[in-house]
């Protein structure tokens, strides 16, 4: 009997060793297959403009002259969300220079119009933020001087 336990004990040992070995395989696999298939194999791409972008001859608002700060705010996302409480929290430190960019359709945009009416806003759909400003992923905040986007970001300028 005894030497059928031993037996048995190695049968699970090995099994368990073997179990093991297939399971950290099987996330290295995944976690390759997940990075290849995000990036392309490549670096990973680029959702805010770079500095230096010119964002002249926009019909919602002029930014070829003076110092503005333009947000880009989804109605659907957590963190365009944090930045609109923020924004409404402080609107007077905000509104002087800001220009508030609501992506969606207008009837997407209907409950955060009424908690930006101290700023400049405009609706705009995702396809004209990436045409006109080079701005894939939200949310997106633009320091822009004289039409040249000069600093990008997903947060707010903190203020003095």
């Amino acid at each position: 009997m005894p030497g059928f336990a031993y037996a048995a004990i190695a049968v699970i040992g090995a099994v368990a060793v073997l179990n093991l070995t297939l399971t950290l395989a099987l996330a290295r696999w995944l976690r390759e297959t997940q990075t290849a298939a995000a990036h392309d194999g490549g670096a990973a791409p680029e959702v805010l403009p770079a500095p230096g972008l010119e964002v002249t001859g926009f019909p919602h608002v002029d930014l070829t002259a003076g110092r503005r700060t333009v947000v880009m705010l989804t109605p659907t996302c957590p963190p365009c969300q944090t930045i609109l409480d923020t924004l409404t929290v402080d609107a007077r430190r905000y509104r002087h220079d800001t220009f508030v960019f609501m992506i969606g359709m207008p009837e997407d945009t209907v409950e955060m119009a009424p908690r930006l009416a101290d700023f400049d806003t405009a609706t705009i759909n995702e396809d004209q933020a990436e045409k006109e400003f080079g701005v894939k992923g939200f949310p997106a905040v633009l320091s822009v001087v004289d039409g040249v986007v000069v600093n990008s970001s997903h947060q707010l300028p903190v203020l003095a």
